[in-house]
């Protein structure tokens, strides 16, 4: 969508109607992966049990397993779906789009 074309304001409700239904639909989505992950509180088990390597591996920031790596991002991407059900607080500035840039595989 270009700036500063005009819309009207059932474009605009129907775009926010569309916006936040595909956010609902996201967020539920993370934290129910979120909850198969982390749900027995033994995440990192799971992912290593599901093929992640437990082997600390130097090309993840800070030389984490693969396992810590998919849980890191698995944490960030559940921190914002939780502030959306209002079951946490986000004290710090924490910027989410280029923690999860990792994952974007170049797109």
């Amino acid at each position: 969508m270009s700036v500063g074309n005009q819309m009207t304001s059932d474009q605009i409700n129907s775009r926010l109607s569309s916006l936040a239904i595909q956010m609902r639909e996201l967020m539920h989505d993370i934290s129910d992966l979120s909850t198969n992950v982390n749900g027995q509180g033994n995440g990192l088990a799971v992912l290593e049990a599901a093929g992640y390597s437990s082997e600390a591996n130097p090309d993840n920031p800070g030389g984490v397993s693969d396992a810590q790596y998919a849980l890191n991002m698995l944490s960030y991407l559940n921190t914002p779906a939780s502030l959306y059900y209002g079951t946490a607080t986000q004290p710090d500035e924490f910027n989410f789009d280029q923690e999860l840039s990792q994952l974007w595989a170049g797109q």
